[in-house]
């Protein structure tokens, strides 16, 4: 009987250790996936960083979205300050990022001695993204360019609303976020360091963003599948609402309306006809080159050279509206050369 009632109580006892560890497992798993309170870096590629780039977003369950949060919040102080002066604004979603992000663009400002940023977001961002963000930074670009595909809508990405909602955990994970950047940029830079395995062999899809201009760095991205552009007649039917929402949009933001200019940037199934339609019926210019032989790295983003080519002919024929809207800086630009 002494031994059974032992055996009893040695089993009970067991039970309730296992108990304890299985709840203390559990909730340590529970925690630890929970990436507002741990954010990890380490299978991000570490390749892009320098002192005028960031990391924008990461795919990783992990690290996931940076940028919506850092410049609506102004933790990147240094690129809320570079779009605060920004005399061009491109607006829209991350085709915009591929399309404009070259050195065509850049160096087009910079021979004009005219300020741009190329603030389009990923995760499918529309006009209220954008709008938020001028209106929380109180922007005032002389000269608009939105690219369309699409833009004007009521919808706001699933990414931009947390922002919004501001929930609790928001400031801790970003901050976290941050510093994750900051330590893996000065551990990968030191391949002998202890860390470098553990931080810097990463190799999941990265963007990087350029603090002065917006520009995206997509080196580290999708690999290049070379899908050719076509043209569609997709977004027809949102017709009617898109032209409403952008007269909201340019009246709210006090905007001159020969000074916003529509683009669409080109993919497969290019809204060639609905980009055709909303210029019209805004009574707004459209600039969309018409190129051959263009390419897709994923039926949605330009490849590298042809984003090159196709903003190379973008901006040989924007300088009327250069000179319409910001007139006296560009001349004197080039009095000055």
């Amino acid at each position: 009987m002494m031994e059974v009632k032992s055996n009893n109580v040695a089993e009970k006892r067991f039970a309730q250790i296992f108990c304890v560890l299985f709840l203390c497992l559990g909730t340590a798993v529970f925690v630890f996936k929970r990436t507002d309170l741990f954010p990890w870096i380490g299978a991000c590629n570490a390749a892009g960083y320098d002192k005028d780039y960031y990391l924008a977003y990461c795919h990783s369950t992990r690290y996931g979205d940076y940028e919506h949060y850092a410049l609506y919040n102004t933790l990147e102080s240094d690129a809320v300050a570079a779009l605060k002066q920004a005399q061009v604004l491109f607006l829209g979603n991350s085709n915009t990022q591929y399309a404009f992000s070259t050195a065509a663009v850049s160096h087009y400002f910079e021979s004009i001695g005219v300020k741009h940023y190329v603030m389009g977001f990923g995760q499918g961002a529309q006009s209220p993204v954008a709008n938020a963000v001028m209106e929380k930074h109180q922007l005032q670009p002389q000269l608009v360019i939105a690219n369309i595909d699409p833009f004007f809508t009521d919808e706001t990405n699933g990414t931009f609303k947390r922002v919004l909602s501001g929930a609790d955990t928001l400031d801790t994970e970003h901050n976290r976020k941050q510093r994750l950047q900051r330590w893996q940029a000065r551990i990968c830079s030191n391949p002998a360091d202890r860390w470098y395995g553990l931080a810097c062999r990463g190799d999941a899809e990265t963007l990087y963003r350029n603090r002065q201009n917006g520009h995206w760095r997509t080196d580290y991205y999708r690999v290049n599948e070379r899908h050719p552009v076509s043209e569609s007649d997709e977004l027809m039917e949102h017709l009617e609402r898109a032209v409403a929402v952008a007269n909201q949009f340019i009246d709210h933001r006090s905007l001159r309306r020969d000074c916003v200019l529509l683009t669409v940037t080109p993919k497969t199934k290019t809204p060639t006809r609905y980009a055709l339609a909303l210029s019209q019926r805004l009574q707004l210019p459209l600039i969309a080159p018409q190129l051959d032989g263009l390419v897709t790295i994923d039926h949605s983003h330009l490849d590298q050279q042809s984003a090159l080519r196709w903003s190379t002919a973008f901006m040989g024929s924007i300088a009327p509206h250069v000179d319409r809207c910001i007139g006296t800086l560009s001349h004197a630009a080039r009095d000055a050369d």
